[in-house]
This record gives structure tokens, sequence and C-alpha cells, in this order.
């Protein structure tokens, strides 16, 4: 048998193991669809015929479907698909940032990539499928892919890329490296590369002659090594993150020249900003063994969200460090969580941040992430009041069925990965509608008119695409390729189409619409 053939076999043998424990344990999905789950449920109305619902818990892909081929189908809820675009079957797909009518997908990291685009090598250079996929979504019913632009950080740029509207650039770090690249798009479909630097302290070595392997160039950070990334509104400072080493803070003003203001600690996994970029707003990644939100290296303390006062940085009356690292802005308020004690595995750790309005208060949505199949119960999400600073309060939490303790013998079976990771809004200034990415569990949207009673109205798992190939290091992680598809990316919606967009991993970019069983709360169209 050929090397594809054998991982198959393995994969179905685990498969049909774990069906054996469905049976024994007496852990078994439901015999039939079912409209709504969990106590945070809701919302919603009649079956539509465009729906192909979840015939387990909420947001699971049992293991009697992945190996009866219903998971391959996908399952969606008050959501159908208006157009998509498999970016030639790569697979990889994690990140995407967006201009006007475009869209702007990356590959993950080598070590987490699957597919054509997962080359055996060290360096994805060597696979012309990573990079950055430039989508045209002018026609919404046939996004066409323009482009795949490779340079030193958007071949493998992890979490980090990100865009920005007001000065139409494209940044992004190397993911676990220091390169920082910025690319300007006057054309939405033609973004021009304006400047690649080295920030923080690395190993960089030049490119090493084509060896077996394809070991090529080398980027490895030192005291900051690239993982995600949030830009102010102004599109003049951004905030690259790298979860346990520090923060990069990196001035944009000149697009051909950014310049590195300086590195602090703690770092966090990733941030986000208020609309003045006078607040910064970290995830801080608080993991160790146990879960109880010790030192992370330099970057002490728990799993939670610290606010930090960051004007000095945004209008620049805190000047360049000589020495590289400088000290942490000011702290204007923090609220943290254990793990353990907030129902998650271990190994999870506060993972995203990101601002948003509502009936004249603000809050912060935070979720929590371990990325890997095995990890019971999975990382969740929760909303935060913020709007006292100095005293911010959690106000829900949103948990799927699968991210619950009491189902882990239903959920563990899976190799699946149904972890919380990135967000997207209706309205960022009066948010009613959550769109959240869960891996495996697919797009999640939840109704947030009253953010302390969160229900869900829609979701939508992508058929996975047969198309691309697994590996064995995208099990239970990124997609098993025929089996089931994992959505990671932050979500965009158009209020003026109602679209929204997600890339899946092996599906690629999907453009999709609410149906009538989102029910009366999902947002409309405003034809503007």
């Amino acid at each position: 048998m050929n090397p594809r053939q054998i991982r198959r076999l393995a994969t179905t043998l685990i498969l049909a193991i774990g069906l054996v424990c469905v049976s024994a344990c007496g852990g078994s999905s439901s015999s039939g669809p079912r409209s709504g789950s969990g106590s945070n449920s809701g919302g919603g109305s009649e079956i539509e015929n465009d729906d192909l619902l979840e015939t387990g818990l909420q947001g699971q892909v049992p293991i009697a479907d992945q190996l009866s081929g219903r998971a391959a189908q996908g399952y969606r809820k008050g959501l159908r698909l208006v157009g998509e675009n498999t970016i030639l079957d790569r697979g990889a797909n994690f990140s995407m940032a967006w201009l006007d009518d475009c869209a702007y997908i990356t590959t993950t990291s080598p070590g987490q990539i699957f597919g054509p685009a997962s080359s055996p090598y060290i360096d994805p250079q060597f696979s012309a499928l990573n990079g950055m996929a430039v989508i045209d979504a002018s026609d919404p019913e046939n996004p066409e892919l323009v482009d795949i632009l490779q340079s030193p950080a958007m071949i493998a740029p992890h979490e980090s890329i990100q865009a920005n509207q007001a000065r139409r650039i494209i940044v992004a770090t190397r993911g676990g490296g220091t390169a920082f690249d910025v690319y300007e798009a006057i054309d939405c479909r033609k973004p021009v590369l304006k400047a690649s630097v080295n920030i923080g302290l690395g190993i960089t070595l030049p490119p090493l002659p084509d060896l077996p392997g394809g070991i090529g160039s080398i980027d490895q950070g030192l005291a900051f090594m690239g993982h995600a990334m949030c830009i102010t509104d102004d599109g003049f400072t951004a905030y690259a993150t790298s979860s346990a080493q520090s923060n990069a803070v990196i001035d944009l003003t000149d697009l051909e020249e950014p310049k590195l203001i300086q590195l602090y600690s703690p770092a966090s996994h990733d941030c986000g900003l208020n609309p003045e970029g006078t607040r910064l707003y970290q995830a801080n990644f608080g993991f160790v063994s146990l879960g109880l939100g010790l030192p992370n290296g330099p970057a002490v303390g728990q799993n939670g969200l610290l606010i930090l006062d960051v004007s000095g940085f945004q209008d620049r009356t805190t000047p360049p460090s000589p020495f590289l690292f400088g000290t942490q802005p000011p702290e204007i308020g923090f609220v943290g969580w254990s793990n353990l004690l907030d129902g998650e595995a271990p190994t999870a750790g506060s993972h995203t941040a990101r601002w948003f309005k509502n009936g004249g208060r603000t809050y912060v949505y935070s979720s929590d992430e371990w990325p890997t199949a095995g990890v019971c119960p999975w990382a969740h999400s929760r909303i935060i009041d913020i709007t006292d600073e100095a005293n911010p309060v959690r106000v829900s939490d949103i948990i799927l069925d699968v991210n619950k303790l009491e189902n882990c013998p239903q959920t563990e079976i899976d190799v699946a990965n149904y972890s919380a990771h990135y967000v997207g809004f209706d309205d960022v200034n009066n948010a009613t509608t959550l769109f959240m990415s869960y891996y495996t569990g697919g797009l999640r949207v939840w109704d947030i008119h009253d953010p302390a009673n969160p229900f869900e109205i829609a979701y939508w798992h992508p058929a996975p695409n047969p198309n691309t190939p697994t590996v064995l290091l995208s099990e239970g992680f990124g997609s098993s390729a025929d089996r089931w598809d994992a959505v990671a990316t932050y979500i965009r919606y158009r209020p003026e189409t109602g679209h929204i967009w997600i890339a899946g991993y092996s599906a690629g970019f999907q453009i999709l619409e609410f149906t009538p069983s989102a029910g009366p709360t999902a947002p409309k169209p405003t034809g503007l």
C-alpha cells in the first residue's frame, strides 16, 4: 500500500474501535436531527429544506457519521452556501483578512498543514500553494482566485494576517519567526509588497542550497516569535503577539520602513483594540500543566483578559525603546480564570479578545483555545462587560454541548477538535449577532441582543473537500479530508448583502447567507 492508503487504514481502524466504544460505553448520538441543543441554544424557527441538521450533540461530528459517510455532507441550520473557491484544493486554510470585495487567506504553520500545501519540507516556500491567496469575491456566486503571494512572513503567518481599510494595507508576521511583511492594496486584487523586515531577536539565516527535505531559509524567533496580531483602526500601529515571549509594538507610519517601537512582557496569545487605538485587550495565555494560571515563561499571569492603556504608543509620546525591551503599558483592568475551574482541559489558554458595543455598553468577546483532539473538555467562549474598564465582569459563557465535561465519553472518540477560536460581528458598534469559529464544531451563530443571555440561531459545518488529501499531522487539528472539515478563521459579515465570509481548512473560501430557519432575530441585509 502507498503511504496515503496506510494512513487511511490506520484512521479507519481508530474510528472503528471508537465506534465499538460508543456502543459499549452507552454513549451514542441521538437517532434523529435536532433543532436546538443545551441550555444556551434557542431561537431559530422551523426546519427548512436547506437545513441538514447535526445528528449528535451541539457542535459534534459523531464517529458514527464519520464512518457511515454522513459527516462528509456537512451539517447546517439557518445558513446556505452562496459561492465558494477551493483555492486549488490546497488545504491548510487557517487565517483570513479582507478589503473591499477581496479576501486574503493564508496557510498555517508547517507542523499543522496537510494536503498539497504541506509538502514534506521544513520551509513552506517549497510549495507554491502556501502563502496569501487573493480572492476576488465581487461576484459572490463565483469567487475567483487571483493569485497566491509568497513573502518571508506571509508564506507561513499562522494567525497573524490583518488588513486595515483606512490605509488599504495587509500585514503579517512569520509564525514562530521574526519576519514582518507589509502589503499595500490600492486595488484589492493586486496587493504590492512594500516592506519585509525582521523584528526582535532571532535566528535568521540566508537561504541554504536546495537540500533533501527542503530546509531552505530559517527564521526562528527568540525574544519575539510571531503568532497573531491586531492593528489600530487608523492603520498606523500594529501589535504582534507571541503567546509566551513578548509582544511587539510596530510603527506603520512609513509603509516602506516599519519600525519596532518596543517589545514588552507579558505576552498575549492574541489581542484587540478599541476604535481610538488607546486600549489594548490582551488574551493572556496562562498555560501550565495544572491549568492554574501560573507563569508561562516571561508571560506571568493566569488566563484572562488584560486591559492596557496604550495611548502613549498611539500618540507616539512613548518613544522607541533604545534597549529593544520596554516596560508594559499601564494596566487598567484584569479579569482572570482558571481553565480547570472553568470546565476546560488543563491545556486550554486565553486566545481571543475583540471589542464590541451593545445597547450603550462596551464588551469584549473572549475565547480560550487548545486546538487538538484528545483534550476534552475543549475550550469555550465568554462575553465580558468592560464598560467599567477597571472592573471588567464576565456576563456570560458560550458553551457548546461538545465543550461540556459530562459529554467527554461521547466526544473524545470522534478524533476531532472542538475548541473555540475566532469571531466576527454583524456590527461592532451595536452588535446583536455573534459569529464564532469552533474548528470541527464549524461556524456557530449566536443571538447577543442580550449579551447576558446569548443563544444559538444557526450553524455551518463545511462539507470536507475530498480532493484535498490528508496527512497524519492534520488529524485531530484542521481537517480529516473526507470525514470532517474545520473553520478556524475570523468571520466577516457584510451588512449590505447579508453575506458571511469564512474559510474552511479543506473546503477553502466560502460565502454564506441566512435562511428563514435562522429565525426572526438574524440580521437582514441593508441593501446599502
